[in-house]
């Protein structure tokens, strides 16, 4: 989500936009406010935010009087403009104010007509937002956040963060937490300190600019493919942006590791995070993000790259049989 894809612009003028936009969906108590303060924190330019406490003017601009003048002051989409815009409790903007950051998540622009005043603003803004879930915990992703499906459709990532039972989890997060209180700080962790990650990210984000490889395009066009025949498909998430979202993520995964060619790996990485947001596939493809590393990263993307190719060869077969 920091890093994003490659910006597109067609010779009509026409672009598509880089950034990633994330939606954190997850039970109370799960860490999503500490997952979006870690984020700003990595980024160049952050403003943090809250549903429930802002209004369209507060998230975009508002007019004021300023010495018998009036001029526009810039919300929180506005002065992220090359960040990243958190929005803790997204689920609390009102409807008629979701509608104004339409345009600032998918044309990177706002429109502005207030008091005399009509401008058009750049919003080059990842949209980080976090929500609790709601109805039926056996719903869909999709379902559980109630938002409309033009907004829910600029979200190219929805991240499920379940508070599963486990005693093995819980066993690790009681010990955690107990040993931060009795040390009276926060225990040291082993890996690159924010700075350094920050450097990082910065630097693989400015120095490559990845294109997709046919290897790539196959299992992006067949994984796309494939949720559009899906009997139980969302129609608010299989649209064209979600195939455009998967190259993004793709995009930003060759970024990561530092690639100037978008991999199959890169592809699959792509699906594995699009695929969190759903249930189950009718196809029998099926990808878990989980909190624990694997102890053979690499075995695991082999079982994954091999289960969704030969969904897509399956798929492919019936095409040509029918």
């Amino acid at each position: 989500m920091l890093i994003g894809g490659e910006q597109r612009v067609s010779k009509t003028g026409g672009q598509i936009r880089a950034e990633v936009h994330m939606l954190l969906v997850g039970d109370p108590g799960t860490g999503k406010s500490q997952f979006m303060q870690y984020a700003a924190k990595l980024s160049p330019r952050a403003v943090m935010s809250s549903g429930r406490g802002s209004s369209s003017a507060g998230l975009t601009v508002t007019a004021i009087k300023d010495g018998g003048q009036w001029a526009l002051e810039a919300g929180a989409l506005v002065l992220a403009d090359g960040g990243v815009c958190c929005i803790d409790e997204f689920d609390g903007i009102k409807e008629a104010d979701k509608t104004s950051i339409h345009e600032v998540m998918e044309q990177q622009t706002l429109s502005v007509a207030k008091a005399g005043l009509v401008t058009s603003l750049t919003t080059r803004t990842t949209v980080f937002g976090a929500m609790n879930p709601k109805g039926n915990p056996t719903d869909s992703i999709a379902e559980q956040t109630s938002l409309s499906g033009p907004l829910l459709s600029r979200f190219d990532i929805l991240l499920p963060v379940l508070d599963a039972k486990s005693s093995d989890t819980d066993e690790l997060v009681s010990e955690h937490i107990l040993t931060n209180h009795q040390m009276h700080r926060f225990a040291d962790v082993q890996g690159w300190d924010i700075d350094t990650t920050r450097q990082y990210l910065l630097w693989v984000k400015a120095t490559f600019n990845p294109e997709l490889s046919s290897e790539a395009e196959e299992v992006l066009t067949g994984y796309y493919k494939l949720q559009r025949t899906a009997i139980d498909r969302t129609s608010a998430r299989t649209t064209v942006r979600m195939l455009e979202s998967l190259v993004r993520i793709a995009q930003a995964h060759a970024k990561l590791v530092a690639r100037d060619i978008v991999t199959q790996q890169d592809a699959v990485a792509a699906v594995s995070v699009a695929e969190a947001a759903s249930k189950h596939l009718s196809s029998g493809v099926q990808f878990t993000v989980g909190a624990v590393f694997c102890d053979d990263p690499d075995a695991a993307y082999d079982a994954e790259s091999e289960h969704l190719l030969g969904a897509i060869r399956h798929m492919d077969s019936d095409s040509e049989f029918e």
